[in-house]
């Protein structure tokens, strides 16, 4: 019998993160924030029951990448994946905290509005059951009434907050 990943709103983050991470190989964070960078580590640390020794921070110029290298927590990420349908099928805070991450990661606002690049077609279906319209121009998946999407996951984001302010 395999074990299911306990679901909250912090190890949905992560799974935002990780959705964001595209190949899949590892779990892993590339950013320019050191509160994302801390926020992920505590969150694998703590929610995930990672050991550290698993976890490799390296500094690139002003990036910092986190890697997670652990096929038991991979595995668990790649099954809670396939059933996102179902764990986010509400607008809640696990939801909220899932597209936080991917805002967080691949966001920002600019004059057409609140867009995350690269997002999956399933995810944008998602959004669109959520009651959050779409819209895709050059790679990048335009969220209309950008400031009721960034209401939803401002609780939970890092940048959020800061791009509501700079618009």
């Amino acid at each position: 019998m395999s074990r299911k990943l306990s679901i909250s709103p912090d190890v949905s983050y992560v799974l935002g993160i990780y959705q964001c991470g595209g190949s899949h190989a590892n779990l892993h964070l590339y950013t320019t924030s050191k509160e994302m960078v801390e926020r992920f580590v505590k969150i694998v640390v703590m929610s995930l029951d990672t050991r550290t020794d698993f976890i490799n921070i390296t500094q690139e110029q002003d990036m910092t990448k986190a890697e997670v290298k652990n096929s038991k927590l991979k595995k668990l990420l790649d099954d809670a994946l396939e059933r996102r349908d179902q764990i986010f099928k509400y607008k809640n805070e696990y939801s909220g905290s899932y597209f936080a991450a991917m805002f967080d990661c691949n966001g920002a606002i600019d004059a057409r509005g609140a867009f995350v690049r690269g997002m999956r077609s399933y995810d944008k279906i998602l959004l669109e059951r959520l009651g959050f319209h779409t819209a895709t121009n050059a790679g990048r998946c335009y969220v209309r009434k950008s400031t009721d999407f960034i209401e939803f996951i401002k609780p939970f984001s890092i940048r959020a907050k800061s791009a509501l302010r700079k618009r």
